[in-house]
């Protein structure tokens, strides 16, 4: 069963949003717009809201955000009241000022900032410019474009919703050099009031919205992290140096919870009970997966002589670390007695990099708590139960093992209970996703899971070791957040399209979900309050880029923030057109097209952009997303050179079930390029391409994927241009490689037989090879070695090399985003040639 607000509403609001874009669209056309104009160098898009997230009783919703007039400083806190729709922002310069040295410069160099401007407006009415002569007016000149018409309302109000500084201006924004303010890394809301904590350069402080001032509660050279509200709102908890403190408003006691664990173990996580009397950790013993010995050398050419910089690397031929996790239980009552029990629950030795203990959860009632565990090795998952031993149950056993760790009393092992086991057969992410949760019961647990052969929601019942499917379908669902009785679960899903995501309610006991996001589009980083209100950055294509979107229950729609400049919201008034087509297996397809005008009967060159590998929950497609090269670049090459662009989403990228997402374990690179063919073949017979004129690019995965392609399609891929691609897949980390490519063992380059080395002589068509020679991602040799192996080939007539000397993975060094677009343009120009697009068809006509 689903339900949306009426479509009058949702058209009007519609109707809104196509009227806004037009207004951008005669603000500056589309055939104006050029590189420099895409990719400028301070950027065309501003920073987003992030970490949105709705206060207990649901009726305030903070962020972190800045305009983006302010984009070079860090983030602030904004809170917006759901009833009276009023947005304030907490922090800024100014109000930090009072605490913090670096805000009070900020604040002095803008003000310095400012008198020179007012000194170089009242100099310039003091002698105004000489008068220029106006133009001779030849025939055919095109005339000057209209002014920009006046602001609506809307966009009106989410502009004084950012509440920006008066007094910071472009030249701040531009300034490099000027004092930087660090804003806020993090917040949490009170379980009980109006208020919240969040961190500022380490320190923590108390925001309370009624009294609309600040308090300062620490200020430590150290720096306190993971902070959390105690459950009554009566204090706090923070982590300092790895150990655990308590503190309470008023009180001058600050106490040290650290359990009593040895001397190699370390604190990662830990949760309190809802009644705020009992702890669990998760605690890391003796080294992670990754820790090794291996340092791997990169070169930088900047001075007059080459230096080397070593860089840790862990590869999938290195022995794993030995360590393990440990999770305890401990009644944090006794840590100010000096007395208690530390219970040992659960120990989970280290099997390969991506191993996953989640923080364990407790029961509404604290007596019990639930959390999951993969092992790599064996691809089992098991959600474990952990009773918290109270009374006659608390008494040592005569074989749990003991010992007197000191002034403690002791630490005695009680494993919990594997209470659900499955072997996972899907995705490499999905594992990490898993974060078993109890019901309103207290006895059944909600969890994640790939089982069916999609991310879906599974209700589990520990005293009968037994699951039902909860969601269901040929589409994915991210948990956001269970309401406050338990009983509903707020999430996220692909089930209208995939390419888009939209906010539901599901309920626990029938799993009928009710969606709650009216415009079709992205509903990213939702925040859903149990009254169904939504926050979300939406975007979608033709209507400009992300923004924060409120959505009550009646499905009014009103846009918060205003994030970018005119520029942005210019060069994405254009929707591209969805398209799908069956691979050779019957599995669909999808993808994005940018479509020329032509005249009938003509041939189109075809670029396709492609990334291929799996991205957790990301992927290309996706309505709403403005992507430098799917989009922005794939857009302005269509309608310039009037080729057709195309953006596909191979199997092998995430979003579209664990068939799709594990497709390259132990075939790397193979299945995309079966589904990248049978798309050229489809859009050859559909679409009209010449099929003598198929070029492709992408970039990381995109670039090994498209050198894959050339190497082993020579006949349909002509030309490639293949940026910062994994050509040896034993080189990279173990963390990617051994998880999404293929197993391997200690001492043995197992992964070696994926190498495209071998495959390089096959090249037929002409290839640029893309790198920066300082990436410690991608390590820039594995581009050379290719490049070797092309030239021993005879390939180098074929074979080019673009390379940034201080650039990174994305570049960024000598070689500049728009530089990068440019010589993108330049080779593809030599190998497909430039065709302006034809006029529009007359009326009844249609291209054939």
């Amino acid at each position: 069963m689903s339900s949306t607000p009426s479509v009058a509403r949702v058209s009007a609001v519609l109707a809104v949003l196509l009227a806004l874009s037009l207004r951008v669209a005669a603000q500056q056309p589309a055939e104006d717009l050029t590189l420099e104009k895409l990719f400028p160098k301070k950027g065309l898009f501003g920073p987003g809201a992030a970490s949105i997230e709705y206060s207990k009783d649901g009726r305030h919703a903070a962020w972190l955000h800045r305009p983006y007039v302010e984009r070079r400083h860090g983030n602030d806190l904004y809170v917006f009241d759901v009833d009276s729709g009023e947005v304030r922002r907490l922090t800024d310069a100014r109000t930090m000022a009072a605490f913090q040295s670096k805000a009070r410069d900020v604040l002095a160099d803008r003000e310095d900032k400012r008198k020179k401007r007012e000194e170089k407006a009242k100099a310039a009415v003091a002698k105004p410019e000489p008068a220029k002569p106006e133009p001779a007016k030849t025939e055919g000149a095109k005339p000057e474009p209209p002014p920009p018409p006046p602001i609506d309302a809307a966009r009106a109000r989410a502009i004084a919703n950012m509440h920006v500084d008066a007094d910071v201006g472009d030249d701040d924004a531009d300034d490099e050099k000027a004092p930087r303010y660090s804003g806020v890394n993090s917040f949490a809301w009170s379980p009980v009031a109006r208020a919240l904590l969040f961190s500022s350069e380490g320190d923590l402080f108390r925001y309370e919205l009624d009294a609309g001032r600040i308090e300062r509660l620490t200020h430590t050279k150290a720096g306190e992290g993971q902070a959390a509200w105690l459950p009554d709102g009566s204090g706090f908890t923070f982590v300092v140096d790895g150990n655990l403190f308590r503190t309470r408003f008023g009180s001058h006691v600050v106490e040290e919870l650290t359990p009593p664990i040895e001397g190699d173990e370390r604190i990662q996580g830990y949760e309190l009970s809802e009644d705020g009397k009992r702890a669990v950790f998760v605690v890391r013993k003796g080294k992670a997966a990754m820790d090794g010995e291996r340092r791997v050398k990169i070169a930088k050419y900047t001075g007059r002589f080459v230096e080397v910089q070593e860089v840790p690397r862990h590869v999938s031929d290195d022995p794993i670390g030995k360590g393990e996790i440990r999770i305890y239980l401990w009644d944090l009552d006794t840590a100010m007695r000096e007395d208690g029990t530390l219970w040992l629950v659960h120990k989970f030795e280290n099997t390969g990099p991506r191993d996953v203990a989640r923080t364990p959860e407790w029961s509404p009632d604290g007596t019990r708590v639930v959390f999951a565990t993969f092992e790599q090795k064996t691809g089992q998952v098991l959600i474990h139960e952990s009773v918290f031993p109270i009374g006659d149950a608390a008494q040592p056993k005569p074989e749990e093992k003991g010992e007197v760790p000191g002034r403690f009393k002791r630490v005695l092992e009680r494993p919990a209970k594997t209470v659900y086991r499955f072997l996972h057969d899907g995705g490499p992410n999905t594992p990490g996703m898993m974060n078993p949760t109890w019901l309103a019961d207290g006895r059944h647990v909600l969890f994640l899971s790939e089982q069916s052969g999609f991310r879906h929601l599974h209700v589990l019942d520990p005293r009968y070791e037994s699951q039902r499917q909860l969601t269901a379908g040929t589409f994915e669902v991210y948990p956001v957040r269970l309401s406050e009785d338990r009983k509903t679960v707020f999430v996220t899903a692909t089930k209208e399209h995939s390419s888009r995501l939209d906010g539901y309610r599901v309920d626990v006991d029938t799993g009928a979900m009710t969606r709650l996001t009216p415009l079709d589009g992205s509903w990213d980083d939702a925040a859903i309050n149990d009254a169904g209100h939504v926050l979300a950055n939406f975007s979608a294509w033709g209507h400009g880029p992300a923004e924060l979107v409120h959505v009550a229950p009646s499905g009014t729609v009103t846009t918060i923030t205003d994030s970018h400049p005119d520029p942005a919201r210019a060069a994405t008034d254009v929707r591209p057109e969805l398209f799908s087509y069956e691979n050779r297996n019957g599995q669909t397809i999808h993808g994005f097209l940018f479509e020329p005008q032509r005249a009938a009967g003509e041939k189109r060159p075809l670029l396709i952009y492609v990334y291929g590998g799996p991205l957790g929950t990301r992927k290309q497609v996706v309505d709403g997303s403005y992507h430098g090269d799917a989009y922005l670049l794939a857009r302005y090459l269509a309608r310039t050179h009037g080729w057709l662009c195309v953006t596909i989403d191979p199997r092998g990228m995430s979003g579209y079930g664990a068939l799709f997402e594990k497709a390259n374990f132990e075939q790397v690179g193979r299945p995309q390029t079966e589904d990248l063919a049978d798309g050229v073949k489809w859009l050859v017979a559909n679409r009209a391409v010449d099929p003598e004129k198929v070029a492709m690019h992408g970039w990381s995965f995109g670039g090994f994927q498209t050198q894959m392609c050339m190497y082993t399609e020579p006949d349909v891929f002509k030309f490639g241009i293949a940026g910062a691609g994994p050509t040896e897949w034993q080189n990279y980390n173990s963390w990617y490689s051994t998880g999404t490519i293929g197993p391997s063992r200690a001492g043995a380059t197992d992964l070696e037989k994926y190498s495209l080395l071998p495959l390089a002589k096959n090249l037929k068509g002409r290839l640029m090879l893309v790198h920066g020679m300082e990436d410690s991602n991608v390590l820039y040799q594995d581009t050379v070695r290719v490049y070797r192996e092309l030239l021993k080939a005879g390939k180098e007539t074929l074979v080019e090399l673009f390379l940034d000397p201080t650039g990174g993975h994305g570049l960024g060094g000598d070689v500049e985003r728009l530089a990068r677009a440019r010589k993108y343009e330049e080779f593809l120009v030599r190998c497909l040639g430039t065709t302006k697009p034809s006029a529009a068809p007359k009326a009844g006509e249609a291209p054939k």
